[in-house]
């Protein structure tokens, strides 16, 4: 279809009937609306297909690949790493809920700072683990030594600039899984 989405929201799932439509819908619902979601579909046999089709029937910006095969986490975001054509990747988990203003406020702040290539936000927990916060250190140099460390970013969070991605050959490597996101933003720093 039309003009490359501005913001590519690559969300991958297994399995993820339970929460993806509440997950989707917390995307379709951003008030930046130039996205396209783009959600690998990784082998999942729980009826994950069946909201998929709906939610791309209902929303031209639902954008599904994948099917049957399994791919394992890494090579499920790999492939829609492959696909994605926005000028800005984000992150999605099919179990989380973003708000309204997260894309908006990622993409201000990235177009804002074209001297920075990736960017993450906070997390607050619901469900099993409620009230458990994700504070991310605020600055390019705590991010840094904070890296030394431990993960300076949680995965579904971040958003980054897909020509960072593109230009450096960065992809996820499933040997480090389950730091594989961590790996990866040690080699992009």
């Amino acid at each position: 279809g039309g003009p490359a989405a501005m913001i590519t929201v690559l969300m991958p799932v297994h399995n993820g009937a339970e929460y993806l439509r509440a997950a989707a819908e917390s995307i379709l619902r951003q008030t930046h609306r130039d996205l396209q979601l783009l959600v690998v579909n990784d082998g999942s046999t729980d009826g994950t297909a069946e909201i998929l089709a709906g939610l791309a029937a209902a929303d031209p910006r639902v954008r599904v690949i994948g099917g049957s095969a399994r791919l394992g986490f890494s090579a499920a975001l790999n492939f829609g790493l492959d696909a994605a054509r926005g000028e800005y990747v984000a992150r999605m988990d099919a179990d989380d809920v973003a708000p309204p203003d997260r894309l908006a406020c990622q993409h201000a702040y990235l177009e804002a700072h074209p001297e920075i290539g990736l960017c993450g936000g906070r997390v607050a927990t619901f469900g099993l683990r409620e009230g458990t916060f994700h504070r991310p250190p605020l600055t390019a140099e705590e991010t840094r030594c904070y890296l030394l460390f431990d993960n300076p970013f949680a995965h579904p969070t971040i958003m980054v600039r897909r020509a960072l991605l593109e230009r450096h050959h960065l992809r996820f490597d499933a040997s480090y899984c389950p730091a594989d996101d961590y790996e990866l933003w040690a080699r992009a720093l």
